[in-house]
């Protein structure tokens, strides 16, 4: 029997009734509006640090309780807008508004270019040699979410700005690819080849912007997203293995258990190879991707014993799935059964994008995605922990992967029950470039204006309804 899986009216109201409520909190706002908090406790209230709440108050957290991260702002403004974009929120805009204002007054490194990774007591910290290559891709994800939404000119100017920095700056003509820092220091060494480096340019900005960039510098940015991923396949893939090493400086820090090798960065790191293949109809990439992800999932798939997975689940659901032997679940790596949202995250959407090919996964969707709305999602003030309900808000937990997770689900789900989808936009009347549902494509069925947006210097609200959504 074919499982039903969540509609889009219960993916919208995953987003309204399970993650905003911790998002649109006052306390998640920012003093002033925009500086947004990296550590919040479960319960919505910002960190005090001389009373940690137990969440924060871990030896792998509470060291950098002084830092405050732009790379967590970027992702809050990122969630802010995926909820305008879902539901028409037009406070969520004007916060993801007041996020990209707070980066780019306060955030930018004037002198040598990029973005701060972090502050300390309101001053810059690390010499700006010293920042990743992922910090400055996931500074601007936000950003590049929400010129997504606007085409706003400033906006571009930055991202143009940035993607010219990472480029310029980190890459290596010797290893061919992008260095993780161009200078030791924060416990990272120049030494460092990490697929992070590499991959998060991609689904940070690169794959969703490329195509909307202006024909001026689209050029540039097709030839350096096409390199990026052809190194990413050369030098970071195994194919014996069928898996994405997530560093290859030394050969331990190519292990199935060694960090950055687990499930989740696979699985992105294919998915990411599949739809820049399908951008540029590079066929070899396409099916290396396929494959890759549906091996990937099939190593991921858990039946977990329903006893075990009986404390978890709410009453409602153990009830439905007492009588099965185990119930469908992710796990993180070949010998790591613990696994976070973030890569429960992942292994949906790339599930749920197969999903779009042959409808091979509905069964294990119709499980792992039923239990993200149940299991991860604390009912009480919102929003998904790293751990179940647990753990919420710190300096790399944050709204990117829940938010992105409901808008991969929404779309697919909308397609999978032969729905249109619809989106809200908030872009100028006469816009007449390329509009796309997210990472996919579609056909525009319709786009309504719906009045100017109110402090958006004569933006409208649009919604735009997408049919024949397809990877």
């Amino acid at each position: 029997m074919t499982q039903e899986l969540p509609s889009g009216e219960d993916w919208l109201n995953h987003v309204k009734q399970g993650l905003q409520p911790y998002w649109m909190m006052e306390t998640a706002q920012g003093i002033p509006m925009g500086n947004f908090p990296t550590f919040r406790c479960d319960d919505g209230s910002v960190l005090n640090v001389n009373q940690p709440c137990s969440e924060l108050d871990k030896s792998w957290i509470s060291p950098y309780f002084d830092r405050d991260y732009t790379r967590m702002k970027s992702r809050q403004i990122y969630a802010y807008g995926v909820i305008y974009h879902l539901t028409g929120n037009e406070d969520a805009l004007k916060l993801a508004k007041s996020g990209v204002e707070y980066l780019l007054t306060h955030l930018r490194d004037k002198k040598h270019g990029g973005f701060v990774t972090f502050t300390k007591d309101g001053e810059p910290g690390l010499e700006w040699q010293q920042r990743t290559t992922q910090d400055q891709a996931y500074a601007i994800v936000g950003l590049a979410f929400y010129y997504y939404l606007t085409r706003d000119p400033v906006v571009e100017q930055a991202l143009i700005d940035q993607q010219k920095f990472i480029f310029d700056h980190y890459k290596n003509t010797t290893t061919n690819d992008l260095l993780w820092v161009i200078k030791d220091g924060d416990e990272q060494s120049s030494k460092q080849r990490e697929l992070v480096a590499q991959l998060d340019q991609i689904n940070g900005y690169l794959l969703l912007l490329t195509p909307l960039m202006p024909k001026s510098v689209q050029l540039k940015w097709r030839e350096d997203l096409y390199w990026l991923t052809d190194q990413m396949v050369k030098q970071y893939y195994s194919e014996d293995e069928q898996r994405f090493y997530g560093a290859v400086h030394h050969k331990a820090v190519m292990m199935p258990d060694a960090r950055h090798n687990d499930y989740g960065h696979t699985i992105k790191a294919f998915w990411m190879t599949y739809l820049v293949g399908r951008y540029f109809d590079q066929q070899g990439w396409q099916a290396l991707a396929k494959q890759g992800m549906r091996t990937t999932l099939e190593r991921a798939s858990y039946l977990m014993p329903t006893e075990q997975a009986k404390p978890y689940l709410s009453q409602s659901l153990f009830s439905q799935w007492q009588g099965l032997d185990g119930v469908p679940t992710w796990k993180a790596g070949k010998y790591n059964y613990y696994i976070s949202s973030w890569q429960w995250a992942e292994l949906d959407q790339a599930a749920m994008t197969v999903n779009l090919f042959d409808r091979s996964m509905t069964n294990q969707l119709y499980y792992t995605q039923n239990q993200f709305m149940d299991v991860w999602v604390d009912h009480q003030y919102g929003g998904v922990g790293l751990e179940p309900k647990r753990t919420k808000a710190f300096h790399w937990g944050n709204g990117y992967h829940q938010f992105e997770h409901a808008l991969v689900g929404y779309l697919t789900a909308r397609q999978w029950h032969n729905k249109s989808a619809q989106l809200y936009f908030a872009m100028p009347s006469n816009y007449s470039g390329k509009i796309e549902p997210y990472y996919y494509q579609g056909d525009i069925e319709s786009r309504k204006e719906l009045g100017k947006l109110a402090g958006f210097n004569g933006l409208k609200k649009q919604l735009i309804s997408f049919t024949n959504v397809t990877p």
